[in-house]
């Protein structure tokens, strides 16, 4: 838990650094491509994370087998999977 939650933190704390860092930029094209980048990150992050904590911090139940089959495909598959798309959605040659 305490693993969790600490890299949660530093995790919230630097997006919360980056987002205020954009909202300094003065063009509104500027903010718009950062936040477009910054949001598809932001989204993987957020399934890794709410997965793992719903997982790890979660009572324990019986028969919860199929819900954590679930959550591990989740946490190990679709998070990677998520990873090549975001980073080649933002290359010129894939637009």
């Amino acid at each position: 838990t305490i693993i969790i939650v600490g890299t949660f933190v530093v995790t919230a704390v630097s997006y919360s650094c980056i987002i205020i860092t954009i909202l300094h930029i003065p063009s509104s094209t500027g903010r718009k491509k950062a936040f477009s980048t910054c949001s598809a990150h932001l989204v993987v992050v957020l399934i890794f994370y709410s997965t793992c904590t719903y997982r790890y911090i979660r009572p324990a139940q019986r028969g919860g087998q199929d819900s954590d089959k679930v959550l591990a495909f989740f946490f190990s598959v679709v998070t990677q999977m998520l990873n090549p798309y975001i980073y080649s959605l933002r290359n010129n040659q894939v637009k």
